[in-house]
């Protein structure tokens, strides 16, 4: 039956080609993650590796080994690296990617807080020259 150039269906009743497209994008979906998860790994993060490393010489410069919350991000950062060179080597490359990711945050905050640290210690010194400046009535 006819109705404004268009054909009345019931509710249920699709297209062939639309029954035919749910299933086969279905399938097509299930392929893709079967040939993912066979065979489909990652390369070697050799980038962030070399990220990671970066990081952690970037705190030792800055002397995040000189203040204790610094010093336990920067041995986690240490340790992290550690643990993704041995998972590099195994191939589980990418739990060793999420591990230099870590490690890089890690060496990434050993550097702000040391950076924060040598911060407060010159404005510290900077105030007490004001004192020093004001005691002795310069104003």
């Amino acid at each position: 039956m006819l109705y404004k150039g268009r054909v009345n269906r019931r509710p249920n009743d699709k297209p062939a080609l639309r029954r035919l497209a749910s299933p086969v994008a279905a399938l097509a979906a299930l392929l893709g993650l079967a040939l993912a998860g066979c065979g489909g790994s990652l390369p070697p993060p050799n980038d962030q590796l070399a990220e990671s490393q970066a990081a952690i010489r970037a705190a030792d410069e800055v002397g995040a080994e000189t203040d204790p919350q610094a010093t336990l991000h920067l041995k986690l950062a240490r340790e992290q690296l550690e643990k993704a060179k041995k998972l590099i080597e195994a191939e589980e490359n990418e739990s060793a990617l999420r591990l230099l990711e870590r490690a890089e945050a890690d060496a990434e905050l050993a550097l702000a807080i040391a950076k924060a640290r040598a911060t407060q210690a010159q404005a510290q010194e900077a105030l007490k020259q004001v004192e020093k400046l004001q005691e002795a009535g310069v104003q």
